[in-house]
């Protein structure tokens, strides 16, 4: 049998500023078949999607879409490659493109209640909400006006996956979201919490930190795709190409009223 082999290796990750996923995929050839793994060296699962241009070989897992793969993981199996005509030569090639996180979480918890994500004693503007103009078309993001240094606190517990905070650079226009600097939590119902535009080295996580609800994470900043010195959060579900960000309702004032915030609208926290 003649083997004729291309691999093509075209990445498209997960588009947001300033991120980098260490997803790696690759084949050995056993015999006359080829294996396909992928290594995630993520702190969370990845999910991959792979398109296969093959002659004469066919993939042992071809109906299948997405592949999860879990944290810090090596050598996860995709599938086979086998010959379909053995005395035939055969070749191949292939692109793939993952999301940080499993993408085939379709169900969450719709009824978590999220703190607000600053001081008690406390009170901050929304100066822009869902659908905003300036940034905000078609998300559910949150935007609070804050100076610069205030302390952020987690809204949610969870476990800390991705930290980006050596930015120092800013400007009002979308060409400045690679300077963002974030904070990424991973919630126990499979969605994620986004923490952005916190201060140069304004994180107090590490990678792998577990955090409890109200926890001090970093320090707000105006860093990156910001028109000013305010704190931008979010809770997404994971996407191949955008996030589906959703609807988070927080407790304010005393605790006791639970509401989903609206811009233009000032809100304190006295628990």
């Amino acid at each position: 049998m003649k083997v004729f082999f291309c691999s093509l290796f075209l990445c498209v990750n997960l588009v947001f500023s300033g991120m980098a996923q260490t997803t790696k995929v690759f084949y050995e050839q056993k015999e006359q078949e080829f294996v396909i793994y992928a290594d995630n060296n993520e702190l969370c699962p990845v999910s991959l999607t792979i398109n296969l241009d093959l002659s004469n070989l066919a993939f042992s897992d071809k109906d299948k879409k997405v592949f999860v793969i879990p944290p810090k993981t090596e050598r996860y199996r995709i599938g086979e490659l086998t010959p379909v005509k053995k005395n035939d030569g055969t070749k191949f090639s292939y692109n793939y493109k993952t999301a940080l996180g499993d993408i085939t979480v379709k169900k969450y918890d719709t009824s978590f209640v999220y703190d607000l994500p600053f001081q008690k004693g406390k009170l901050f503007r929304v100066h822009q909400g869902y659908n905003g103009i300036f940034s905000h078309q078609n998300e559910k993001a949150i935007d609070f006006t804050m100076p610069e240094g205030t302390e952020i606190l987690a809204a949610r517990e969870g476990r800390v996956v991705k930290i980006v905070q050596n930015n120092t650079e800013s400007c009002p226009r979308e060409e400045c979201k690679k300077y963002n600097n974030y904070i990424i939590i991973m919630h126990a119902d499979g969605t994620y919490g986004y923490y952005a535009h916190i201060k140069y080295n304004g994180s107090k996580l590490k990678p792998g930190d577990y955090i409890q609800k109200g926890s001090v994470i970093g320090y707000s900043g105006n860093v990156g795709w910001s028109s000013g010195p305010h704190l931008h959060f979010a809770c997404f579900l994971p996407a191949f190409d955008k996030w589906q960000t959703l609807e988070t309702k927080f407790r304010i004032d005393n605790g006791e009223n639970v509401v989903l915030l609206m811009e233009d609208k000032e809100y304190k926290r006295d628990y």
